[in-house]
């Protein structure tokens, strides 16, 4: 487990990345709007056009070159394309599934959220000013901004709702003390250090299977098409 944990370290933090941005910029742009040009996919009637889908992915390979340097070539470049837009086909099949659940973001939620964000405080004290100069410096209007976050707070109701429930069962708890068979000399301390690290890593890689299989599930009975021939 810790072999593999260090081995698909990069493999994870690039994943969070891109996910992370596709929910910063999935509202920027007409979605599904009229003179879209070029749609790379479609979930139930939203649209991830290629304006979208290059913003996301020009910031996903700006991470990988920082990760990689020299080492990013041609193929891994392909496979990121395919793997942002697998993520943002997710996100959106997640957001339909939020709106057909009945899950809603509230005007107070939507508040709290862009009062705690860190960018826009000033003495750890939010600062509309600051708020304000932010969105304009990337090219945000409030009511853009606000959309945005709207969707990224829907699709993590979602996500929660699915992954919460998940627990390690009796096995997968008791199978952590062979994972650390080879920390023989570690202090005790450490050692219920790395056991914390060990049952976190196990709950979050059931609970991402989890949640890939739901999203696969839904994909199977939602209307969804994808145009990867346009960002090849």
């Amino acid at each position: 487990m810790l072999k593999t944990m260090r081995k698909n370290a990069k493999y994870f933090y690039i994943l969070f990345v891109i996910v992370i941005i596709s929910f910063i910029f999935w509202g920027v742009g007409n979605m599904g709007g009229k003179g879209d040009k070029g749609v790379v996919a479609s979930v139930g009637g939203m649209k991830i056009t290629m304006s979208q889908f290059w913003k996301v992915y020009e910031r996903a390979e700006d991470t990988m070159r920082d990760v990689y340097g020299d080492k990013f070539d041609d193929k891994m470049r392909q496979a990121l394309k395919m793997r942002v837009l697998g993520e943002m086909v997710s996100d959106a099949i997640l957001y339909r599934a939020a709106q057909n659940a009945g899950l809603t973001v509230t005007d107070s939620e939507l508040s709290d959220a862009i009062m705690s964000e860190p960018n826009f405080k000033v003495n750890n004290v939010f600062n509309r000013q600051v708020y304000l100069r932010t969105l304009q410096l990337n090219r945000l209007t409030p009511a853009d901004y606000e959309s945005m976050e709207r969707h990224e707070l829907l699709v993590e109701k979602m996500r929660r709702l699915i992954e919460d429930p998940i627990e390690l069962s009796t096995a997968e708890l008791a199978s952590i003390p062979r994972e650390m068979a080879a920390l023989k000399g570690k202090n005790v301390s450490s050692g219920q250090q790395t056991a914390k690290v060990l049952e976190g890593a196990i709950l979050s890689e059931k609970r991402q299977r989890a949640l890939v299989s739901f999203v696969e599930g839904l994909r199977r009975r939602m209307r969804v098409t994808e145009n990867p021939n346009l960002i090849s």
